[in-house]
């Protein structure tokens, strides 16, 4: 069978010498036209008869009826490929592949999981032309989904590598903010962005469902959660990727119990981050016994590798290497306390709340138990002048490079 696909002017669809006209995934009625009655359980038998018939307007026919009978076709149809002709079988095939690219969220997902089981028990040409459609509607799936989360509010992030320069800690991803309009049923569509490797999350309406959906998507090795009312019983939905996470970082939630039972279940994490974070009432920056709770669930990690900060941020950015003075200031992210009070890239740090600075490492010491709302006191040299600056920190952010 010669397998092709083309998108004709009248948006017919085409495969296979299969043609699926826009009206057979059920446009609306036109404005005064009487609504259409669901097919009976007879007539989507009598059509999936017709898929073999010896006649092939009949079999088109039936192919475009089947389509429009939507998801109350998809179990007759998967239960007709095992029983049959090879050409019913591929035009059942077919059909189904139609509802896995459709926009009904519960009808894709039968219909893929239909597909996938056709292409995991049969051995013949049924089952690898299954598995072979499984894998061309991927791309489709994919651009659906950025398409409808993009539309939803979902943030997409990414990078441009350069040769040599790209690291394991970074990767393409997502951030969930407050902009996200859509709810835990459009998240399904996360499953299908294989290429996202990051998520960040900052949603004040956050749910275990959504934390279900992440962890069904299957590259995910970065994440970031950020305040919302999230709790342990919301993070446990994410055990399915938990041995996948390597960074995590765990921004001013307010938790009931340790987090450290589950961190000993995220066996390849090499670096975590807890800002601003509170576990029974305690703050754990402060709280040296929960500390050491979180390090003995997390033997892998380096003590380099897992900072406690109280969560106040200043929003520069230094050199790396800025163990020793002077402590000159590459950066300041706009929208931010440093920014707002008139730092800029180029300053040079020289005193934090009547503190000499010795280098940009001692800067963050400086302010690591310094909490979001706090206001420090700075000076800073710019050329031959002295500035003095009043500071409010704020909440460290989503960032797009770990």
């Amino acid at each position: 069978m010669t397998r092709c696909r083309t998108l004709s002017l009248l948006g017919c669809l085409i495969w296979g010498g299969m043609m699926l006209a826009p009206a057979a995934y059920g446009a609306e009625p036109s404005e005064g036209a009487p609504a259409k009655q669901p097919p009976t359980s007879a007539e989507i038998t009598s059509w999936i008869d017709q898929l073999d018939s010896d006649k092939f307007l009949l079999r088109e026919n039936a192919t475009q009826k089947l389509i429009g009978a939507h998801q109350a076709a998809i179990g007759p149809l998967a239960d007709a490929v095992r029983s049959g002709s090879l050409e019913k079988a591929f035009r059942c095939i077919h059909v189904l592949r139609a509802f896995a690219i459709g926009d009904d969220i519960e009808t894709e997902i039968e219909a893929s999981a239909k597909l996938a089981l056709v292409a995991a028990t049969e051995n013949d040409r049924v089952g690898a032309y299954a598995g072979d459609v499984l894998k061309r509607i991927e791309p489709l799936q994919r651009e659906r989904a950025i398409r409808i989360l993009s539309g939803l509010g979902v943030k997409f992030t990414s990078y441009a590598p350069q040769q040599g320069f790209q690291t394991l800690d970074e990767g393409p991803g997502i951030w969930i903010t407050n902009d996200y309009t859509g709810s835990a049923k459009e998240l399904h569509y996360l499953q299908h962005l294989g290429f996202i490797e990051d998520v960040q999350i900052e949603n004040d309406k956050i749910t275990a469902d959504w934390f279900a959906e992440i962890a069904k998507m299957p590259n995910v090795h970065l994440m970031t959660i950020k305040d919302g009312p999230v709790d342990i019983e919301m993070l446990r939905e994410l055990e399915p990727i938990m041995h996948k996470i390597d960074w995590l970082r765990l921004y001013y939630l307010n938790l009931k119990s340790s987090p450290a039972p589950l961190l000993k279940k995220m066996t390849s994490l090499h670096h975590v981050e807890m800002f601003g974070m509170v576990v029974d009432g305690k703050e754990v920056f402060k709280d040296v016994a929960e500390q050491e709770r979180i390090r003995s669930a997390l033997p892998g990690v380096l003590p380099d590798g897992l900072k406690f900060r109280s969560g106040g941020f200043l929003g520069v950015r230094g050199p790396s290497d800025g163990n020793r003075g002077p402590c000159v200031v590459q950066s300041v992210d706009q929208d931010t306390g440093a920014y707002k009070a008139g730092l800029r890239g180029g300053d040079t740090v020289v005193e934090v709340n009547g503190v000499k600075v010795q280098g940009f490492m001692h800067l963050i010491e400086l302010l690591q138990d310094k909490k979001a709302g706090d206001k420090v006191k700075m000076i800073a040299v710019r050329g031959t002048e002295t500035k003095e600056l009043d500071v409010t920190l704020g909440k460290w952010q989503l960032r797009e490079i770990y």
